[in-house]
C-alpha cells in the first residue's frame, strides 16, 4: 500500500472520528505544529576516481511541520497517530540541505502525572523533495523515498484543549543520497538520516 492510499485512509477514520468523537469522550482530534531542530549524517565528497576528498558533518538548522492528528484514550494511555507536512534543515560547512516530506508517527503514551505524559513510537516518512544548495535536482539520487524513524517525548496537556510536547526523533537506517555529475559519476554522498529535537503544539477541536 504506497503512502497517498495511507494518508487517504487516514483522513478518511479522521472524518468518522469527528463523528464519533462527539459520543465517545476517548476520542479526541485535531491540528498539529511547531518547529524542528534538526541534523542529518556525514556529507561526503569524492572525486571522478571515488575517492573521498572531504567529509563534513551537519550543523543544525531550524525547520518546521504541521499537520493532523487524531487521538484514543483508554484509562491513562493512548494511542495517536499523526499525519504531519515537515520541513528539515542542515548546513554543511557553507552549503545548505533541506528535505521536505510527508511524516505519519505513531505514537503510544502513558501518563505519569496529570496532565503530564510520557510517549513513544515509529514515524514513517516520504520524502517529497531533497534540496541541496546550488545543485540540480536532476543531479541528485537518493536511495529511498521510504524510511522509518523512532520518537520518543514528553507532553503537557494545558486547560484539557492545549498540548505542547518536546519530543527526540532519530532515523532507523541509513538513507544515502548520491550527488552526481552530468556524466552520471558520484561526486559526493549524504546520508539523509535524520537526528533531531521537535517542539510541537497541538490545539484539540
Amino acid at each position: 500500500m504506497n503512502l497517498i492510499k495511507q494518508i487517504a485512509i487516514f483522513i478518511i477514520a479522521l472524518n468518522f472520528g469527528v463523528i464519533y468523537s462527539q459520543n465517545d469522550k476517548k476520542l479526541s482530534f485535531g491540528i498539529t505544529a511547531g518547529f524542528n531542530y534538526n541534523a542529518n549524517g556525514v556529507y561526503t565528497v569524492k572525486n571522478s576516481s571515488n575517492e573521498i576528498i572531504d567529509e563534513f558533518d551537519a550543523t543544525k538548522k531550524t525547520g518546521y511541520h504541521g499537520g493532523i492528528y487524531i487521538q484514543y484514550k483508554s484509562n491513562s494511555m493512548y494511542v495517536r497517530p499523526e499525519v504531519v507536512y515537515s520541513k528539515t534543515k542542515s548546513t554543511y560547512d557553507t552549503t545548505d540541505f533541506d528535505q521536505t516530506k510527508i511524516e505519519i508517527p505513531i505514537l503510544v503514551g502513558f501518563d505519569v502525572v496529570k496532565p503530564v505524559s510520557i510517549f513513544v513510537g515509529p514515524s514513517f516518512q516520504y520524502v517529497l523533495e531533497n534540496e541541496f544548495e546550488n545543485i540540480d535536482a536532476e543531479n541528485i539520487d537518493v536511495q529511498s523515498d521510504f524510511a522509518v524513524n523512532f520518537q520518543a517525548g514528553i507532553a503537557f496537556e494545558l486547560f484539557k484543549q492545549i498540548r505542547i510536547d518536546l519530543r527526540y526523533e532519530k532515523g532507523i537506517s541509513d538513507n544515502i543520497l548520491s550527488i552526481k555529475n552530468d556524466s552520471n559519476i558520484i561526486l559526493g554522498t549524504l546520508n539523509t538520516k535524520p537526528e533531531q529535537i521537535v517542539l510541537n503544539v497541538a490545539l484539540k477541536f
